[in-house]
């Protein structure tokens, strides 16, 4: 079924060439594919998860809360939204810096977090995942809100965020899964390929960006798959589970 998404996916991006190459993933493309669609990014996010994806983050933030944190970073934070969240589970307590390569989305990001009265709470900076301009053991926990899709060099990031962690901290990734049941998971491929790229170009955004979304999650690696993953980078105690049916999966893993 994903098989079939993925051929459908290639024969798209044959004939667009707008589409940035979802196997590439060059850095400077999908920069500039996200900086294009900032200004309708957080109406999508919400409306093509169905507003689900605020309790998603909800659950990351509680998955932070098993261990004691004064300094969170999260990687891909886009506009923001889960550094938001992160700085209200812990009401304060603890430090929340977002990273993200697009200083568009960014912006965006600082312009609410000043609306929500956090400035002084959450601070935002331009980077790469795959090259944390950080030092070695900064931070008590590292979240990543579906932002793993779109590195380049996978491995490099999570080993990267692995680095800038500290002893008995933990790594928090929500990511898009795939669907566990035949039927679900090829309506949920005719959603991806079809549906999300028309629901876009009605909101004004970009129909190609919302294929290549849909390109990245068809290509992207299976929950299982992504334990090991995680593992090879140094990760420790590797946890997962799924929700909505396996549309989206949380990995936890610690340092030890």
């Amino acid at each position: 079924m994903f098989e079939a998404q993925k051929k459908n996916a290639l024969e798209i991006q044959k004939t667009n060439m707008n589409i940035v190459d979802y196997k590439e993933r060059d850095e400077k493309k999908v920069e500039q594919m996200f900086s294009a669609i900032a200004p309708r990014y957080d109406l999508l996010n919400h409306v093509l998860s169905l507003g689900l994806d605020f309790r998603w983050r909800k659950k990351v933030a509680m998955e932070t809360g098993k261990i004691y944190c004064r300094r969170i970073l999260d990687v891909c934070t886009g506009t923001g939204d889960m550094a938001i969240e992160l700085c209200r589970f812990w009401k304060g307590q603890a430090r929340i810096e977002g990273l993200d390569f697009s200083n568009e989305l960014l912006e965006i990001g600082r312009k609410k977090v000043k609306k929500a009265e956090l400035a002084d709470k959450i601070i935002f900076r331009e980077g790469n995942a795959e090259k944390l301009p950080y030092e070695d053991e900064q931070f008590d926990a590292i979240t990543i809100t579906f932002g793993l899709r779109n590195i380049k060099n996978r491995l490099k990031a999570l080993k990267e965020f692995y680095r800038v962690t500290k002893p008995d901290g933990c790594f928090v990734c929500l990511e898009f899964s795939r669907p566990e049941t035949p039927i679900f998971s090829r309506l949920y491929s005719f959603y991806l390929a079809k549906l999300i790229p028309l629901i876009s170009n009605l909101l004004g955004s970009d129909p190609d960006a919302y294929r290549y979304l849909g390109m990245t999650i068809g290509d992207f690696p299976s929950a299982l798959e992504l334990v090991s993953l995680i593992k090879t980078a140094g990760w420790k105690n590797v946890t997962h589970y799924t929700l909505a049916g396996g549309i989206v999966a949380i990995h936890r893993g610690t340092r030890n």
